[in-house]
């Protein structure tokens, strides 16, 4: 008699949830995928915009060194001391013997 009872007790719980969720509403979903494309639309604008700016004028008073390729000459020496130009990527190191990173 019990275990019937606790039967009949969550099949009407659960009935009572599954009428209780709502139904997406159709309208609702269209608004949702506008405001997506917009987004998205503004995200490529300011991507554009970050790929073709120029450095500002706070980076290069505050000794900003722009990234060299691999390979490509990182410092110069003059005379007994050695003047940065660029700074290597990561996993590179500017090689103070050739004066390139490596």
């Amino acid at each position: 008699m019990g275990v019937a009872w606790l039967c009949l007790l969550c099949l009407a719980g659960s009935s009572l949830v599954l009428l209780g969720t709502a139904e997406p509403v159709p309208g609702l979903r269209s608004s949702e995928s506008r405001e997506e494309t917009e987004l998205v639309e503004v995200l490529q604008e300011v991507l554009e915009k970050l790929g073709s700016r120029e450095l500002p004028a706070l980076e290069k008073r505050l000794s900003w060194v722009p990234l060299c390729e691999p390979g490509e000459p990182c410092a110069v020496r003059k005379g007994a001391r050695i003047g940065k130009l660029c700074s290597c990527p990561r996993g590179t190191t500017c090689n103070l013997f050739i004066l390139k990173c490596s």
